[in-house]
């Protein structure tokens, strides 16, 4: 199954089934050597990732927070539903056009990340929409029963 790492402007490409693709061979455990800018390179996990993807690594040494997407999460980022850089975004938007199947949240209720907000149903797939953010409900547009287009309002966070 191949994985995204995305940092910083970079995006590197892993291939954990084979543990190696291009430039990277697992050497043990949470730990790789890779090849990047032509410079090898020991890759260490420190921490995670969690839910969101989110994960601490130790590259040359020098500790850094990177992004990592499953197959799953990459299918997500290319339909629109990318949340990896919505920390400061206090409104949830449909990332496709579907019809809403059950909300889960109501207005006044405390979220954390990673939280099920609503069920939403999009190409005969039910997808579970969850937050992004740690936070209070300000208001719940959506309603079960309801078609809605890609970029409608969904939920609105207060600020």
């Amino acid at each position: 199954m191949a994985k995204e790492i995305r940092f910083e402007d970079r995006i590197i490409v892993v291939d954990s089934e084979n543990h190696q693709l291009g430039e990277w061979t697992r050497t043990s455990e949470g730990c790789f050597s890779v090849i990047i800018d032509g410079q090898s390179l020991k890759v260490e996990a420190i921490e995670g990732p969690d839910e969101s993807g989110a994960m601490t690594v130790k590259v040359g040494g020098v500790l850094r927070e990177v992004t990592v997407l499953d197959e799953r999460a990459l299918l997500l980022d290319k339909m629109g539903m990318n949340t990896s850089d919505s920390g400061a975004d206090l409104q949830l938007c449909a990332p496709m056009p579907g019809k809403v199947l059950s909300v889960l949240v109501k207005a006044g209720q405390d979220v954390k990340v990673g939280d099920s907000l609503l069920v939403l149903e999009a190409m005969k797939m039910e997808n579970v929409i969850k937050s992004a953010v740690d936070g209070t409900i300000e208001d719940v547009n959506a309603k079960a029963g309801l078609a809605v287009e890609k970029g409608e309002l969904l939920v609105a966070f207060k600020g």
